[in-house]
């Protein structure tokens, strides 16, 4: 069974879309994000719309409807009262949620510093020993190159020792024939 990717981003982006009006975020906040490209601040409008919208409670109740428009303000209002132990949990939840949510982008925040940092210290590091290093390496490159050498110098010998012993092999075994002939 083959999975579809889930696309975040758009659904980001509708949930942002639908979510916005609704909670009264501050049109600056939108146009920002429609100018933003780096992902820290798309992380940091995700908390100030968290921040923004987390008290799910005290939205103004409105009504776009002239003649039944106090009547239905009015009966929102009663289902708000109904709803009020519950949409207060909510609203405790998505604040703990909201300052979670902070916390670890902060606590990612320092991290990456210190990361960014960590790897500047190595590499100042390792390019002020590098030289040393550098130098060992191309000195134990010299001594393997000149081993190979003389290895290579040895078994030329020994290819010339065999060829000669295998002159002086036929030579005796040429000499031992011409005895036994005789």
């Amino acid at each position: 069974m083959e999975y579809e990717e889930i696309p975040t981003q758009q659904i980001i982006d509708k949930l942002r879309q639908t979510l916005e009006p609704r909670i009264g975020i501050a049109e600056p906040l939108l146009s920002a994000r429609a100018n933003s490209t780096i992902a820290q601040n798309e992380d940091d409008e995700d908390i100030a719309l968290l921040k923004a919208g987390f008290d799910i409670y005290n939205i103004p109740i409105t009504s776009y409807q002239r003649r039944l428009g106090s009547a239905v303000i009015a009966a929102r209002k009663i289902v708000r009262k109904l709803l009020k132990p519950v949409l207060d949990r909510q609203v405790i939840y998505n604040f703990a949620n909201t300052r979670v949510v902070q916390t670890l982008s902060t606590q990612l925040q320092k991290l990456q510093e210190s990361q960014q940092t960590l790897e500047k210290k190595i590499t100042s590091e390792f390019s002020s020993g590098f030289p040393e290093v550098t130098a060992q390496l191309e000195t134990q490159q010299r001594a393997i190159a000149n081993f190979q050498s003389e290895i290579d110098q040895i078994k030329a010998v020994q290819q010339q020792h065999t060829a000669i012993l295998e002159k002086i092999s036929a030579q005796l075994g040429d000499r031992t024939t011409i005895k036994h002939q005789r």
